[in-house]
């Protein structure tokens, strides 16, 4: 701290993640301060906002006041703002009352006090929809990681270590369930090679959906891996639990009986693009309603 000081060049410890939701945001700040051993505080934002005037912005100040009390201290401490666009919205939205656009402006000067005095608070903030962030929001986050949907990689070894954690219940698992991912997975590497070697660069699967209508012609059929393309990790989780509780009567996951559980709940994904299509139609919506007014006001006949 004391050489820092003397720079006049404090470092922001300030990260913003974003991304769809379930994707595992707050578990990796969970796994970032367990692994340091630093003290971590999740707040939930939008239990910050209170319908009484002032009472936002000072339940703001409080909890990074705490937190900054704490930090000095303890050498460090990690202050995590769940939603944080609850109290980091844009503050040129019209549907935006007075005391929300107050409390940004307050998390603004708390954030740049903590950067300021060199404090060893690392605030975290978390969000789903990133486009409704303040742009002074963005500026104040040093670090900027975006979370996306995982590729088929990332599926197959979430699904596995799902598995596992079923196979510690003592329910048995069909090896039908790992022999008909094995193969599906080579087949899904084997595409993905054949396209980087032809496009001479890696592909993935989120790309342009290059990657993805290769493997839909080439792979027929429905496979664990094509069923989850779009899902979150939090998706496959709940899909395992729906599995877990029908297979503890029978004692036994079935590969049919996980594929139906994981279908069952569906994919984020599907959610995420039906709200962004919504939002897209309900701008166009009140742009249009705008012109009609402004076009009303324009033409608007002579007072008599």
């Amino acid at each position: 701290m004391e050489q820092l000081k003397n720079t006049t060049l404090s470092p922001n410890l300030t990260v913003l993640l974003y991304g769809p939701p379930g994707t595992g945001k707050t578990s990796l700040t969970r796994g970032f301060a367990k692994k340091y051993g630093v003290p971590i505080c999740v707040v939930e934002s939008d239990r910050l906002v209170s319908p009484l005037l002032g009472d936002t912005i000072k339940n703001i100040r409080n909890v990074v006041e705490l937190s900054s009390e704490i930090s000095k201290e303890r050498g460090a401490f990690v202050l995590f703002f769940d939603e944080i666009d609850a109290v980091g919205s844009e503050r040129s939205n019209t549907h935006e009352v007075g005391e929300i656009k107050r409390a940004v402006i307050s998390f603004l000067q708390v954030i740049d006090r903590v950067n300021y005095e060199g404090v060893p608070l690392a605030i975290f903030g978390a969000t789903n929809h990133q486009h409704q962030l303040d742009s002074a929001i963005w500026r104040r986050f040093t670090f900027h990681f975006r979370f996306d949907f995982p590729d088929y990689n990332l599926r197959k070894q979430i699904i596995e270590g799902f598995l596992a954690k079923i196979k510690r219940a003592k329910i048995g698992v069909d090896n039908q369930i790992f022999t008909s991912l094995n193969e599906e997975y080579n087949r899904m590497q084997k595409i993905e090679k054949e396209i980087a070697n032809k496009m001479g660069q890696k592909v993935t699967e989120f790309d342009d959906m290059i990657l993805w209508n290769e493997i839909s012609k080439k792979i027929k059929g429905e496979g664990l891996l094509k069923l989850t393309h779009g899902y979150s990790g939090s998706d496959i989780e709940r899909g395992t639990k729906v599995a877990l509780l029908k297979a503890i009567s029978v004692e036994l996951l079935t590969y049919d009986l996980f594929y139906d559980s994981l279908k069952l709940v569906g994919g984020t994904a599907i959610h995420v693009e039906r709200q962004n299509t919504l939002a897209t139609t309900r701008g166009f919506i009140l742009k249009d309603e705008g012109n009609e007014k402004k076009h009303n006001r324009d033409n608007k006949p002579p007072e008599i």
